[in-house]
Formats: C-alpha cells, structure tokens, sequence
C-alpha cells in the first residue's frame, strides 16, 4: 500500500503544480477528443443513413447495392452527387475543392492554427453526402476537416497563443481519423509524423488524449472491432519475405505514381476558366457515373472492394483494372473540386494492386501465401508510400486489420516503399498539393509548445506618448531611448495610434517658427501595421523585411499596445 500511496501523492502535488493556463488547455485537448468523437458520429450515420436510401440493401454493405442496382441508377446518382457540390459552390460563390488534410497541414505551420468552422462543416457534409452517393473519394477527408477546425474555433474563441492553437488543430485532426477507422494508435502518430512532423513528448500527450476519448465515443457509439475481419495471415518464409521486399519496391513506384497522377489531373483542370469551374465537380461525377455502368467498384470509398481483396474474392482482372480506374476518378474529382479524402482510395489502391502481385506469383511461383496477405501488405506500402510516413502507415494497417501475424513484413515493404516513393517524387501526397499552391512547408520543427509566437519575445514599451505632447517632450524622450527604439503615441485607454521614429524624423521637421504648435500627432507614423500575437514568427520576420526599423509593435485585437519585438530576438531563434 505504502507504493501506491506515494504514487498519489505525487500524482496530487503534481496537479497542484499546473499552472492555470496548463489544466484548461488539457480539458481542451480532451473536448476537442470529444468533439471530433460525436462529430465522427453524426457524419458517418449521415453517410450510412444516405447510401440506405438511394442504393438500398443493407446500410453496412455499400457494394451489394450498388451492383444490384440498374445502370440508369448507377449513373444518375453520381451525377446527382456533382450537381450537389456544384450547387453549393455557386450558392457560397468559391469552389469546395482542395485536398481537406494539406489545408489542415498548411493552417497548421503556416496560417498558426486558423481554420474556418462554418466553411469546414459545410465542405464536411457535401463531402460525405458525396462519398455515399457514389464520389470516388474518402469518408475521412470530412472527419479531418471538422474535427480540426472545433481544435482550431476553440483556440480562437479563448485566445490561446499559436502554438497550442496549432496543437489543437493537430489533435482534432488525428481524432477524426482516429474515430472514423477506430485506430487511436495509429493516428496519433500520424498527427505526430504527417501533420506536426515530430515525435517530440510534449506533442505525444495532447495527440494521444484526443485520439483515445474520440475512439472511445466511437466504440460507444458506431462499433468496436477492427474495420476489415480478415483471415490471421503469416509471412515468414525466406522466400515471402523476398517477395515482400519486391512489393515494397514496386509498390514504390505505384505510390509516386498515384502521387504524380493526382497533380497532373489537377494542373490540367486549374487551367479550365474561372467561369467554368463551379461545373467541374458535376461533368467529373457524370464522368464517374459513366465508367460506374461497367465498374460499380469504382464508386463510393472502395471499403467493400478492399475487404474483398483482403479476403481473396476478387479476379486478376479486376485486380489489375480497378487500381487504375480508381486512379483516375480519384484524380479527375479530387481535381475538380468534389470534396473528400485521399487517405482511403489508396488504401483501395494498394490493397488491389498487392492482391494482384500475389495472384501473380501463385501462377509463377505456386505454393506461396495467399494474395489477400499480399493485399494486406500492400495497402500499407502504397500508404506509406504516398505519404511519406512508414511508421504511422504501418500501425494504422494494423489497427485497421487487427493481424499482427505480418507485421514484420509490413513494416519492410512500407519502409522500401517510402524510399523509392521519395526518390521518384520528393513530395508526399500532401506536400505536392501545397507546393503547387507556393505554400513552403519548413524543413525543421518549430518548438511551438516552448516558443508562442511573437508573444514570448514582448518586450514592454517604456516610454509612450499621447497624440497631445509637445514637439520637445517627443524629442525629449526620443533622444533618451536606446539605440534602435522608438516612440509610440497611444490614446488615454493605450490604444497604438502610430509610431515616431528619430530617423525618419529627420528631415521631415516642420518650418521652425512653427514648431512650438507641433505636436506628436503631427509627426508620428500612422501608416505602419502593427504585429498581432496570433501570427507565427514567420509572418513576423515576413513583416520586418518590408519595414527598416529594428522594433515593430505588438497589439491585441483591440488596438492596445501589448509591447515590442525587436528583429534580432525572431533571428535568434533560427527555425520558423
């Protein structure tokens, strides 16, 4: 008893010491967690409910309905799904496309934290209106997108500084996936490794909150059990392992060509005029609803295509057909502007394309393992290929699956795959959208947790003025500043009204015989953009190479000046 005593003990004093600021931003990562869980929720019974009603037949198989269901079907429900997206595009007059999970990456390292709540719920609900009535995309691209913007709407609505902002927004995100797939492991470290780029502690916590109370309301509330039942598969014969390693190789080379596809489908449909882009997602759809005549798999997020292909019902020819078809619709409506996920069409990539290979090699080279355990491997190869990040690939196939019995070559093929993915096309398939956008994601992590943002470095003003002082008093206290300081003129509730620079004062005096009727209004600089707390410090140093002065202010949202940050602090810290 005494352990366990002293174990609470410390568990108390350590409480104790949590500042104020510490606790609520905890109980925010936990509703955040919640959030994300309850919205996950909502969005997938909305999904199921809406593939019930125009596909019919059992709410949990989306396939058996599809194919049951007459051609005239098949195409006019696509197209119903276009028409919707381009409806809601005209009405809000801005296109609902971009790839939900680069946005997030982008708010994330760029915008600090910011991400719109209303737009974000609205794009989530045409996007998962359009997955179920046939859109060849991902579920998980809706549950991205509003679990980050509630991290991000919370951090703005208490004002919390742009680094635990960011945070939040990374949280909601990794619960959204976490929540939609039922794989807490996994999209923790995908949260880390895609979205923050780091494994750091300090980043683990809040991440791993989230995903665990949003998979709990999951398993509450949708169902607990791993999203694909398939057979305990084993790879462990000198031969399969080789084979294995073959497939991460190749598979390499699918992913950077699933990658390229994308952009190149999407560069062609960026040039189509303005006037005519609203109407991209419905000619695509239509497009879709015409190839899904002859490929009902083609349609929806491919769940049942893959379950088939872990289980080894599919023929080669589908095999080999339906990951290049998929390709191209995923590419043509993600192109177009049809909201949803990339995450989940390659996973019907991969899988398909492994099952292929090991149907291949059971007619070269009989006697090996089944193709649904080459499937399984390639699934987590194209994952990992595409984007970049083997470890959270790797877990995440697991989780999905629940089959340790592959691990080991699970974990080669993603690695092999990540390598020559990376060789063939340096950006991952979140990357490449940004830097199409010329939006530079940096090479190194910033420490967002220990460094808020222009926040950390204020330095307070000593010295201000009123717009009413006197020519000498201005001059006066100009000349006490240090070297590189300047004097700030506020209102009587210390609002910044503008700046007087000694330097730019120079030569701007006016006629001498009036200068005992100048007064510091006269003089001061109103034209100047104070910094705000909630930019990162790359905007701020962004604001410093317009401007030659050595100091900017630093304002709250009400005008009222907080301090200064002085150019040489943002150079100290090297890494934006």
């Amino acid at each position: 008893m005494e352990p366990l005593t002293g174990f609470y003990s410390r568990l108390r004093r350590f409480l104790r010491e949590l500042v104020r600021a510490e606790r609520r931003f905890w109980v925010l990562v936990a509703l955040v967690g919640l959030i994300s869980g309850l919205g996950a929720v909502v969005l997938i019974k909305v999904l199921r409910f809406t593939q019930h009603l125009f596909w019919g037949g059992d709410v949990e198989g989306f396939l058996p309905g599809v194919i049951a269901a007459p051609s005239w079907r098949r195409f006019l429900v696509p197209v119903l799904a276009g028409a919707l997206v381009t409806l809601v595009s005209l009405i809000i007059g801005q296109p609902l496309r971009g790839h939900g999970t680069a946005g997030i990456i982008e708010s994330i390292w760029v915008k600090s934290g910011r991400l719109p709540l209303p737009r974000a719920l609205l794009r989530g609900l045409v996007s998962i209106i359009a997955v179920a009535l046939g859109a060849p995309l991902g579920r998980e691209g809706a549950l991205l997108q509003t679990g980050a913007a509630s991290g991000s709407s919370l951090a703005r609505w208490l004002r919390l500084g742009p680094g635990q902002a960011r945070l939040l927004v990374a949280c909601g995100a990794a619960a959204g996936v976490a929540s939609a797939y039922n794989v807490p492991i996994g999209a923790a470290l995908f949260g880390l490794e895609v979205l923050l780029g780091s494994f750091a502690l300090e980043l683990f916590g809040p991440i791993v909150v989230a995903c665990v109370v949003a998979t709990l309301v999951s398993r509450i509330l949708i169902a607990d059990h791993p999203s694909y039942v398939i057979p305990h598969y084993v790879l462990t014969h000198p031969r399969e392992l080789l084979l294995a390693v073959l497939l991460g190789v190749l598979l390499g080379g699918a992913s950077a060509l699933y990658v390229r596809g994308i952009n190149i489908l999407s560069d062609l449909l960026d040039r189509v005029p303005r006037k005519l882009s609203p109407f991209l997602p419905l000619g695509a759809m239509t497009v879709v609803g015409l190839a899904a005549v002859w490929l009902p798999h083609l349609l929806g997020n491919g769940y049942d295509s893959v379950n088939a292909a872990l289980l080894g019902k599919l023929s080669l020819v589908l095999l080999v057909v339906l990951p290049l078809t998929k390709l191209l619709a995923t590419s043509l409506c993600a192109g177009a502007g049809v909201p949803g996920g990339l995450f989940t069409p390659s996973l019907f990539y991969g899988a398909l394309l492994g099952g292929a290979f090991g149907q291949l090699m059971q007619l070269i080279w009989p006697g090996g393992a089944p193709s649904g355990a080459y499937a399984l491997l390639g699934m987590g190869a194209v994952l990992a290929g595409t984007t970049h990040a083997p470890v959270s690939a790797v877990l995440i196939i697991f989780e999905l699956t629940g089959d340790y019995g592959l691990i080991l070559p699970l974990m080669l093929g993603a690695f092999l795959s990540t390598v020559i993915s990376r060789r063939l096309e340096p950006e991952s398939l979140y990357t490449s959208v940004l830097n199409r956008r010329n939006v530079r994601i940096p090479a190194t992590v910033p420490d967002w947790l220990r460094q808020e943002g222009p926040r950390a470095l204020l330095t307070p003003v000593r010295d201000r003025v009123s717009p009413s002082a006197s020519f000498q008093e201005v001059v006066v206290l100009l000349l006490e500043q240090p070297s590189g300081t300047d004097l700030y003129v506020t209102d009587e509730e210390g609002r910044y009204l503008g700046l007087i620079a000694l330097n730019e004062l120079k030569g701007q005096l006016p006629d001498h015989s009036l200068l005992g009727a100048t007064v510091a209004a006269d003089v001061m600089d109103r034209h100047l953009q104070p910094i705000t707390p909630d930019l990162s410090l790359a905007e701020v140093a962004t604001h410093f190479a317009r401007t030659p002065l050595e100091r900017l202010p630093v304002v709250d949202p009400d005008r009222r000046l907080l301090g200064t940050i002085s150019k040489s602090d943002v150079l100290k810290q090297g890494r934006f």
